[in-house]
């Protein structure tokens, strides 16, 4: 299928066709991909969060649809270039977007049968949202201004806003950002800067001391940060020359192994913890075409990239990413 940009989830992965079109790709209850699906939307940029997608449509307002339980789009006259998700397991859903002015608005279900919210203004300006839930807390997000990384999070869901507070940034400027939780830890915030180093800096506890900002590698375009079954964190990353890579730690709080090629070269990717106990990789490639592969267990070797598609058992054969000519 030909792409312009996917977002995950476990057990989902939307696109953006040529035409701004979104379809849908499922897995099902033995891990197989099912066929792809049109939808009843077409937009600029979207996202995926839990069971949220947030979607910024042509005409510039913002969307959102609930897989589960499932319900149709909910759509507002809010105007925005930028949107964010993130999901409180069992609890609620919370969807952020950036103006066209800078500022950032914030709706939320109190649960998942609860109606959205009125927008609440969170101010700003900021670029480059991210959003996330803070263990044992609430949510959480992040914007860049002038290369200086910010957030402003809630205590609990539900409770009072606190101001937007200053993480400082990489000394090139954050260009782009990716927000976790850490097994036993707090959160960590990962910054691409504009030389294409990546730095991160985290905390050992919720709400607790962040650690100064730490290079994870260099001669980056892109990445994408999950967390790995076993509780620590991977990175999943493009290259200056579109070469695909990654490194993980083997443990929270771990020691990071070393950059580990992925073959191939990509235009876009997205990372994320396996069906099984491993990693999965999903990315555009270089004839837009949306490819995946995957190591069950993080000591495993990965399988060759495969196209995402409808998978019977035994799986498709696997090849190389497209190589630009």
């Amino acid at each position: 299928m030909i792409t312009r940009q996917i977002v995950i989830a476990p057990g989902s992965v939307y696109a953006r066709g040529p035409n701004d079109q979104v379809r849908c790709i499922e897995r099902g209850a033995e891990g197989l991909w099912g066929q792809w699906k049109a939808t009843a939307a077409s937009g600029a940029g979207m996202v995926h969060g839990g069971d949220v997608i947030g979607l910024i449509g042509l005409d510039g307002r913002v969307s959102a649809l609930q897989r589960a339980p499932t319900s149709t789009w909910s759509t507002w006259d809010l105007q925005a270039n930028e949107v964010a998700t993130a999901h409180l397991q069992g609890v609620g859903l919370a969807l952020f977007v950036r103006g066209n002015d800078g500022m950032v608005w914030y709706a939320c279900k109190a649960a998942p049968e609860s109606p959205w919210s009125a927008w609440t203004n969170l101010s700003g300006p900021v670029t480059g949202i991210e959003a996330a839930v803070i263990p044992g807390g609430g949510f959480v997000v992040f914007g860049i201004q002038d290369g200086a990384v910010y957030h402003r999070w809630q205590d609990k869901p539900g409770s009072p806003w606190k101001g937007w507070t200053l993480l400082g940034g990489p000394s090139a400027g954050a260009t782009a950002l990716g927000v976790t939780t850490l097994t036993g830890g707090g959160l960590a915030v990962f910054a691409l800067d504009g030389d294409g180093v990546l730095h991160h800096r985290w905390q050992d506890t919720p709400f607790g001391r962040w650690h100064d900002w730490e290079p994870v590698g260099e001669g980056l375009r892109s990445f994408s940060v999950t967390k790995t079954h076993d509780g620590g964190l991977a990175v999943f990353a493009i290259g200056m020359d579109d070469s695909t890579r990654y490194r993980c730690q083997g443990k929270p709080f771990g020691e990071w192994d070393a950059w580990i090629g992925l073959e191939g070269t990509a235009k876009a990717l997205a990372g994320q913890s396996s069906f099984t106990d491993g990693l999965e990789v999903f990315a555009i490639g270089m004839d837009d075409r949306v490819y995946h592969k995957w190591c069950d267990r993080l000591d495993w070797p990965w399988t060759q990239w495969t196209p995402l598609d409808y998978e019977a058992s035994p799986l498709h054969a696997g090849g190389a990413l497209p190589i630009r000519p």
